[in-house]
C-alpha cells in the first residue's frame, strides 16, 4: 500500500510538471441530488443536446459546451442553466445553502438517494463551496449537517490535473448509470467512500469516450469473513466506467464496482489483478471454476451495461435508459452476467413548455446487494449503496423484486413549482406473508423567495410491511 501512495505522489508530480503548460485545467461539478429544480434542468439539457453523459455528477465544462447547442432552441432553459451557472465562475463562491425541519412517524425506513438520512430525522442544513486556486487545482467543501450533530461531507475533495485526467480526492460521490432517480451500482444512497477518482474532463476522440476509475475506503463494517472467523474492518471499494457515443443519438457505457478487503482480508494486488481480468477463475468459487474455496474469493463484484437514446417524436424531445446489469456470472462464463437486474427509463423533458415526465422500472433477481463474505453485504455506513429499492430488503436478504418510480414536474406559474412523485416496491420472499408492496406518493412545492425558494414537501404511504406513514418538511434552499 505505501508503494502505491509513493506511485501515486510521483505520478500526480510528473503530470504537473509535464503536461500542464500546454493544457486545460480540472473542472468542478454541478450538484447531484442537492438541487432537484436545477438538476431537471440539467436533465433537460442533456436530454436535448444529446449530452454524451452516462454517468453523474457532471462537470460544469461538458454542461457549458452543450449549453451553447440550445441557445436559440430552448432560451428560457438556456438562461436558467447559464445563470445558475454564474455562480461557478469566480475564484471562490459558495455555491449551495438549504435547510429542512422534518415530522414523521417513520422511525425505520431511510430516504431514497438521500446518503442514509432516515425518515424521522428532524433537522438538515446543508451548504456547498469552493476555492480555486488556479487553472489546475480546485477545492470543494460540501456536506450535510443532519440533527445538529451528524457530518456527511459528500462534496468536500480537492481537484488536480488537467482536462484527460482530473483527480477527485476526498468525498467525492459517483453515480453510476443514466437513469436519474436509481443507479443500481452506485449512487447517493448511502454517504459516500473516502476516495480517489481520476475522470476525464474533455471527451477523447470524435466518439466523446469517458472513462471514470476510483478507488475507496468504505466505512467500518462488522462480520467480514475470512479463514473461518470473522473481524471488523473497512474495505475497500473500486468502481469503474467507460461511455462512447457511438452515434449523436445514442450513447452506451458500461459499469463495475468491487468490494474487497476489510478486517482480516488481505489482498494482494496480483489477486485484485485476476479478479477483474478473470471473475469467474478469481472471485467466484465452486462449479466450473478454478476457485472452489469459496472463503479464498477476493471480494464482491457487480457489473452493468448502460444505454441512452436521446430521440425525438412529433417534435417532442425525448430519452429511452436502459441498464443491463449482474450480480455475478451466469454459468461460470466471464462474458455473461448473472443474478441479472434490469432497469428501463424514459423522460420527457418537455411534454408542453411547463411540465416533464419522467418514469423507470426497475427488476432484481436473487441475491442483490448480500454476499457471503460480508454480513452487512453491499453497504457503507449501514445503508445499500446502489438502488433505493435495496432499502426495503432485510440484512442478509437475497430475496428477487421489483421497484417503479413516476416524476411529474409541473412549473404551474412564475412562483412555483410543483413536483409529484410516486413509488412503489416489492420483495419477492419465499414467505409470502412477510412483506407487502410498498406504496408512497411525495408531493414536493417550490416557491419563489428572494434569491432561492421556500420547499413544501409531504410524503405519505405504507411500506413493505403494510404499515402506513407519512413525512412533512418545510425548508429553504438557494
Amino acid at each position: 500500500m505505501q508503494k502505491t501512495k509513493y506511485l501515486f505522489f510521483i505520478s500526480l508530480f510528473i503530470l504537473f510538471n509535464s503536461k500542464l503548460a500546454n493544457a486545460d485545467g480540472v473542472s468542478p461539478y454541478l450538484p447531484l441530488k442537492t438541487d432537484p429544480l436545477i438538476e431537471l434542468e440539467i436533465e433537460r439539457l442533456a436530454a436535448i443536446s444529446g449530452m454524451p453523459i452516462l454517468s453523474k455528477p457532471y462537470h460544469i465544462v461538458t454542461v457549458v459546451n452543450y449549453l451553447n447547442k440550445i441557445q436559440h432552441s430552448h432560451p428560457q432553459l438556456f438562461h436558467r442553466v447559464s445563470a445558475y451557472i454564474n455562480r461557478y465562475k469566480r475564484k471562490s463562491a459558495v455555491t449551495h445553502l438549504s435547510t429542512k425541519l422534518t415530522t414523521s412517524d417513520n422511525k425505520d425506513s431511510t430516504t431514497a438517494n438521500n446518503r442514509g438520512i432516515k425518515m424521522d430525522d428532524l433537522a438538515q442544513a446543508s451548504a456547498a463551496g469552493f476555492y480555486q486556486f488556479n487553472q489546475y487545482a480546485i477545492a470543494n467543501l460540501a456536506g450535510t449537517i443532519v440533527n445538529g450533530k451528524k457530518i456527511i461531507p459528500h462534496g468536500s475533495f480537492i481537484s488536480l490535473g488537467y482536462e484527460y485526467a482530473q483527480f477527485d480526492i476526498g468525498y467525492r460521490e459517483h453515480w453510476l448509470s443514466p437513469l436519474q432517480e436509481s443507479s443500481p451500482l452506485l449512487s447517493t444512497n448511502a454517504t459516500p467512500a473516502l476516495s480517489i477518482t481520476m475522470s476525464n474532463v474533455k471527451p477523447i476522440t470524435s466518439w466523446n469516450a469517458k472513462y471514470e476509475f476510483s478507488l475507496g475506503q468504505l466505512d467500518k463494517m462488522a462480520g467480514i469473513h475470512f479463514d473461518e472467523t470473522t473481524s471488523a474492518g473497512k474495505p475497500l471499494l473500486m468502481t469503474m466506467h467507460l461511455s462512447i457515443q457511438p452515434f449523436s443519438w445514442w450513447t452506451i457505457g458500461a459499469n463495475r464496482t468491487f468490494q474487497f478487503g476489510g478486517g482480516d482480508r488481505s489482498t494482494s494486488l496480483s489477486d485484485i489483478w485476476k479478479a477483474v481480468i478473470d471473475p469467474v477463475n478469481g472471485d467466484n468459487c465452486g462449479g466450473k471454476s478454478d476457485l472452489q474455496d469459496c472463503d479464498k474469493e477476493t471480494g464482491n463484484q457487480i457489473a452493468s451495461i448502460t444505454n441512452k437514446f436521446n430521440l425525438s417524436a412529433f417534435d417532442i424531445p425525448f430519452s429511452v435508459y436502459f441498464e443491463y446489469a449482474g450480480e455475478d456470472t451466469k454459468e461460470f462464463k466471464n462474458n455473461q452476467l448473472g443474478n441479472i437486474g434490469q432497469t428501463y427509463g424514459i423522460f420527457f423533458p418537455y411534454i408542453n413548455k411547463d411540465i416533464s415526465l419522467y418514469a423507470e422500472h426497475s427488476k432484481f433477481h436473487t441475491a442483490w446487494y448480500v454476499h457471503h463474505l460480508y454480513d452487512e453485504g453491499y453497504r457503507n455506513d449501514g445503508t445499500v449503496m446502489g438502488h433505493w429499492w435495496g432499502n426495503h430488503k432485510e440484512l442478509k436478504d437475497g430475496s428477487a423484486g421489483n421497484s417503479s418510480l413516476v416524476r411529474l414536474n409541473w412549473d404551474f406559474s412564475q412562483m412555483f413549482h410543483l413536483q409529484t412523485m410516486i413509488r412503489t416496491s416489492e420483495i419477492d420472499s419465499p414467505n409470502k406473508n412477510k412483506y407487502s408492496r410498498s406504496k408512497e406518493i411525495e408531493l414536493n412545492l417550490s416557491q419563489v423567495y428572494k434569491d432561492g425558494f421556500i420547499n413544501y414537501s409531504l410524503t405519505t404511504g405504507s411500506d413493505i410491511y403494510g404499515d402506513s406513514f407519512y413525512r412533512a418538511s418545510i425548508g429553504y434552499s438557494w
